[in-house]
């Protein structure tokens, strides 16, 4: 066959049209084969396929899990920066006199001599070392 007559041929196709109720026949008939085949069948093999279609897992979509894993990475760089930046405030001094009795000084306000002279003096340094510099930096 030439060109022409294929062309020919394509032009006459185009305005066939099936007969009415032809997809509603077609879909019928094919489910009725696929039943035939099921019925065929031994049962164990049916048993066994609906038992591992039990089994296996619902499929996800790739979009969910992806979109799981970006909101679980922001969520952890959001926390680990909130655990940097928020430095513990540096707690005020304690001063230990000679009765252990323990003495709050408090950095912000200028502290005022006191009339008995101080003997014995221990300072207490808190447990972590304060400091204002970012631990990010290199």
């Amino acid at each position: 066959m030439d060109n022409e007559s294929i062309s020919r041929l394509l032009r006459l196709k185009r305005y066939e049209n099936p007969p009415e109720g032809y997809f509603e026949k077609f879909l019928a008939e094919f489910q009725l084969k696929q039943r035939a085949e099921v019925i065929h069948r031994p049962f164990l093999r049916i048993a066994w396929d609906r038992f591992c279609s039990l089994l296996a897992p619902p499929p996800i979509p790739r979009l969910a899990l992806a979109g799981s894993f970006a909101v679980a990475v922001i969520a952890s760089g959001l926390v680990l920066n909130w655990a940097i930046d928020d430095s513990p405030d540096m707690p005020p001094a304690t001063m230990t006199l000679s009765r252990n009795e323990p003495l709050q000084i408090d950095a912000s306000r200028p502290t005022e001599t006191s009339a008995k002279p101080l003997s014995n003096v221990e300072y207490v340094l808190p447990a972590q070392v304060v400091s204002y510099a970012s631990r990010r930096s290199f």
